[in-house]
Order: structure tokens, then C-alpha cells, then sequence
């Protein structure tokens, strides 16, 4: 343990406290709202019922829908490109806002445009591909790049003040002029020189040289299985899981994008493992699959401790929120209960990926359930049916799992309790 904590202590430091990782972890968390509405769009727009479709199109909804799908999941990257350098500069003395549409300026230099058309006929669009999941890795660059160039200008008094007694609203605006100017003249030139390349654009070159790596790395089942090995010692040890889970999550978001991208297009979805399917498959109930540890407590715990514990977890465990168990149990730094707390998730990992490439369970839409969405019905929004009864195994699996560890504890517990009787 001490070893474990040596090791895993620092990472999840570094994790927990690097800017960078943290704000495009919680830039990207933040639009979650977005990408709900776009899961509810896709929905909308795809129910596999004829008259219904007919229904749509021949009333207009059907445009109304896929605008739905546009304007979220298909420019995901815009919405990141904003809240990345707001939430980098958010706790700093700057303005968040002003870094924000800094970064919009940037991404818009650097993506390319189309032109349709010749002559006075001729019409500049911005067309979709780089807006949506393919452009994510260039924004979560840009909104870094642009949030540093604003913090670095301002500390360095690089900035138009004006006079006291100006409004604030009219002061702040001047700020941005001389960090805005430098912002389009170092992604001009970035745009210029990869004009250059066999690449054509800065979006072409990271996702070739960039994304297409990470993104094959976050669909690796084995990748995933790390991932939620390492998280399972953090909380295990005390340490929010959060911590190395938010490591990976813009890719793991990033494949919810595509997917649903692909899905509302009428596709075939390019990925098994996003952020949405492995918190369905892998932990009901929360960090550690504690569901099925609750469901023993309920159904065979004798000791009063125990029996008192259920009465206060079990309802926000419904809703993954696991908290109280693992911290108020606890599971933390609970040898008897290090195997299956660290390990079940990735057994379901395996199996619900296993069964997903034979056929047996859906790839993920990439719609996207919001947090605290109970369980089962977090299921059917993620994969329909077979999603659903996926997690009803995980439940049971996981109870019987849990079980005969948990027979231990309810042993020393009563013994405790029995004797501290006696004593009185």
C-alpha cells in the first residue's frame, strides 16, 4: 500500500493539479448541455419508424432536427475552443470571457474555408468538417496557445488601459485589442506555413499526425482497462479517480462526437469505447461497481452498522453517485474489499467490449445520458434495450461479486458489535 501510494500519489497530483490537462477537462465537461441537445436532435431525426420519418419531412420538423444536430455535435469544436481558455484563465486575475473569444478568433484563422463557385458567383463557406470532432484537437491547442499569449500580455501591461472612470464593459473590450492583434498574427503565420505542407491546413496536420494516433489509443480496450485499473487505486487510496480518468476523457468525448456525428448522418459509428458506453459498461453505481456491494448490504448484511449504512447510500447509488461509499463505508484504504473495488469495472470493460464486436450489444450513438441519470434508464438512452439489460448483468455481477468479500466484513462487524454488547 505504501508502495502504491508512493507511485500513484504523485501522478494523480500532477493530473489533478496541471492547468493544462484541467482546464481541457473541464472545458470539455462544460459542454455536456451541448452535446445533449444534440443527442436529443439525433434521436429525433433518426427514430427507425416510416411513418414517422415521413411525418417529419413532409412538415419541416426533419430540417429542424438536423439543425438540432448541426449546431452541436457537428461544431463541438467551437463550443471547446471557448470554454478551454475560459476555464484556463477562469482562476486567474484575467477575464475569462475576453481569453474565450480570443480563442474563437484564433480557431477561425486556422480553419480552412471553401469556395463554391466562380466569378460574382462565387461563395465563401466554412464548411462543417473541422468544426465538429475532427477539429477538436486543434481547438483544445488553440484555446491553450490563445489563453497563455492573454495572460502573458496582460502581466506584462501589453494592453490598452483606459482612463478611470470608463465602464468596465467599454475598459475590458480595449483589453483584447493588442492580445487579439497578436493572436491572429501567430495563427496567421501558422496558417501560412502548413498552406505550405502536403497537409494544407493546421486541422489536416494534427489530426493526421495527432489525432488519428490518440484516438486508435482511446478505442484500445487495453488502454481503457489501464485507465480504470489506475483510477481504482486512486480512489482506493483516497484520491478522487477523477484525477486519471480526466486524462483521456477529451479523446474519449471527442469519439462520443464522431459517433454521434456518424450516427445522425445515417453512418456507420467508427467507435467502440467513448466516455458515454464505458460509464455505462463498466461502473454501476459508481467508482468501483459499489451497486452490487449496496445490493449485499440490503439483502444480507446482520450487523446493525451495515444495515444503518444502506439506509443512507442506497438511493444516491441508484444514481451513481458513490460518494458515501466510498469514503463513508469505506472502500478507501479497505483491503478486504481491494479486489473487487479495483477490478470489477475492468472485468465489465472486457466483457461489455467483448460483446459489443460480436454483435450482441450496439456500438454507443454517442448520445450522451446526463450525470446522475439512474441506472437502467441510463442504460436505454446509451444503447437501447440491450444496453439496459447489459447493465441489469452488470448488477447482479457485481453482486456476487461483492458478495463473498462483503460476508467478511458483516462477520467482523458483528463480532465488533457484539462484543462492545457484551462489554456494556
Amino acid at each position: 500500500m505504501e508502495m502504491l501510494e508512493k507511485v500513484l500519489s504523485p501522478i494523480a497530483g500532477f493530473l489533478s493539479q496541471n492547468k493544462v490537462i484541467q482546464a481541457i477537462s473541464k472545458g470539455i465537461m462544460s459542454t455536456m448541455g451541448v452535446l445533449i441537445v444534440g443527442a436529443i436532435g439525433s434521436i429525433l431525426l433518426n427514430l427507425p419508424i416510416d411513418a414517422y420519418q415521413t411525418f417529419i419531412k413532409e412538415c419541416g420538423l426533419y430540417n429542424v432536427f438536423n439543425t438540432f444536430v448541426n449546431v452541436t455535435t457537428n461544431m463541438l469544436a467551437l463550443y471547446a475552443a471557448f470554454t478551454i481558455a475560459y476555464a484556463y484563465t477562469k482562476n486567474t486575475e484575467h477575464d475569462p470571457l475576453v481569453a474565450g473569444i480570443l480563442s474563437l478568433l484564433g480557431f477561425f484563422v486556422v480553419t480552412p474555408m471553401t469556395v463554391v463557385g466562380e466569378g460574382w458567383a462565387a461563395v465563401t463557406n466554412l464548411p462543417l468538417d473541422w468544426l465538429g470532432a475532427k477539429g477538436i484537437f486543434v481547438a483544445m491547442i488553440v484555446s491553450i496557445i490563445t489563453a497563455i499569449i492573454y495572460i502573458k500580455l496582460s502581466d506584462k501591461g501589453l494592453i490598452i488601459k483606459m482612463p478611470a472612470g470608463v465602464p468596465e464593459f467599454v475598459s475590458k473590450s480595449f483589453t483584447a485589442i493588442i492580445p487579439g492583434i497578436f493572436v491572429a498574427v501567430v495563427f496567421g503565420a501558422v496558417t501560412f506555413i502548413f498552406a505550405k505542407t502536403s497537409y494544407g491546413n493546421l486541422h489536416n496536420a494534427i489530426y493526421t499526425i495527432i489525432g488519428i494516433p490518440l484516438t486508435g489509443i482511446g478505442n484500445s480496450v487495453w488502454t481503457a482497462c489501464l485507465i480504470y485499473i489506475l483510477s481504482g487505486l486512486c480512489w482506493f487510496l483516497g484520491i478522487h479517480g477523477i484525477a486519471i480518468v480526466s486524462a483521456i476523457m477529451p479523446i474519449w468525448m471527442a469519439a462520443d462526437a464522431a459517433n454521434l456525428a456518424a450516427s445522425s448522418a445515417g453512418q456507420a459509428v467508427p467507435n467502440t469505447i467513448t466516455y458515454s458506453w464505458i460509464n455505462t459498461v463498466s461502473s454501476p453505481g459508481g467508482a468501483g461497481a459499489t451497486i452490487g456491494l449496496i445490493i449485499c448490504i440490503i439483502l444480507f448484511a446482520k450487523s446493525k452498522r451495515y444495515k444503518t449504512f444502506a439506509k443512507i447510500a442506497t438511493v444516491p447509488s441508484l444514481f451513481s453517485i458513490n460518494e458515501p461509499v466510498v469514503f463513508g463505508l469505506p472502500c478507501m484504504l479497505n483491503t478486504r474489499l481491494f479486489i473487487p473495488f479495483v477490478f470489477t469495472p475492468v472485468v465489465f470493460i472486457i466483457i461489455g467490449y467483448i460483446l459489443t464486436n460480436i454483435g450482441i450489444l450496439p456500438m454507443a450513438s454517442g448520445i450522451s445520458a446526463p450525470a446522475g441519470t439512474p441506472l437502467i434508464i441510463r442504460g436505454f438512452m446509451i444503447g437501447g434495450w440491450r444496453m439496459a439489460a447489459f447493465e441489469v448483468f452488470t448488477i447482479i455481477a457485481s453482486t456476487l461479486i461483492y458478495f463473498p468479500f462483503f460476508k467478511i466484513l458483516d462477520k467482523e462487524a458483528l463480532k465488533e458489535e457484539s462484543q462492545e454488547s457484551g462489554e456494556n
